[in-house]
């Protein structure tokens, strides 16, 4: 297995989407939503949330060889959101991802995370050690959801993103009594953008240029 073309792959899964190309989301169906959880965002109180790194996860997949799209994550990601629930609009997010918490799931003979390390290595992770998204506007599309217009900050180079973004609901955490808000996110970026300068793929086609993220996050109000 050639470890530059998969490390190409993890790129992308890192960073957050351009807008044109990012495809609609929908809410998760469920066969019965909680009675405690709201889906009204006027119902939510206003303020800065802390990212609920425990419940958030964000997954990405490239296309392999022009065959099935590789799934990998990054297992942390810490942030801050100012939600404001009058006028989402005016709400405002900060998502920093540690590049060396890239996981493939692929271990060595020895039982190693090495393709992981390579991956975060080749990624810049030295020199620029996270990936940093800040938002810079935000656009609602319906009572439910949105699209987050930012700056991706990554292998050294800024660009802009986008985010389509589905609020999943809040509620009242019953055995902390502090308040939980959660949304769904996802994107398509080029990782070419990113990595523009960077020695050349054994094979162009090998990754595919387009990733796909998706990011799940709770949110909590400081107790």
């Amino acid at each position: 297995m050639r470890i530059t073309p998969l490390i190409c792959v993890l790129v992308l899964a890192a960073c957050t989407t351009a807008a044109d190309t990012a495809p609609d989301i929908a809410p998760l169906v469920e066969l019965a939503r909680d009675p405690a959880v709201t889906r009204v965002a006027l119902e939510m109180p206003s303020g800065e949330y802390a990212l609920d790194t425990r419940h958030t996860s964000v997954l990405w997949r490239v296309r392999h060889w022009g065959l099935g799209p590789y799934t990998g994550r990054f297992d942390r990601a810490s942030g801050t959101l100012n939600f404001d629930a009058t006028n989402p609009a005016q709400s405002s997010v900060s998502v920093r991802i540690p590049l060396a918490s890239v996981s493939t799931g692929w271990l060595n003979q020895a039982g190693e995370r090495v393709f992981d390390r390579d991956i975060a290595a080749y990624l810049g992770g030295e020199a620029n050690p996270d990936i940093v998204f800040e938002s810079r506007s935000i656009e609602v599309t319906s009572p439910t959801t949105g699209r987050i217009h930012g700056d991706l900050s990554f292998s050294g180079q800024t660009h802009p993103a986008t985010i389509d973004a589905v609020f999943e609901g809040g509620r009242i955490i019953a055995t902390s009594n502090r308040p939980a808000i959660a949304f769904t996110g996802r994107t398509i970026i080029r990782r070419s953008q990113w990595l523009a300068g960077t020695p050349p793929l054994h094979n162009s086609n090998s990754p595919g240029d387009e990733v796909e993220i998706i990011i799940s996050a709770e949110f909590l109000r400081p107790g």
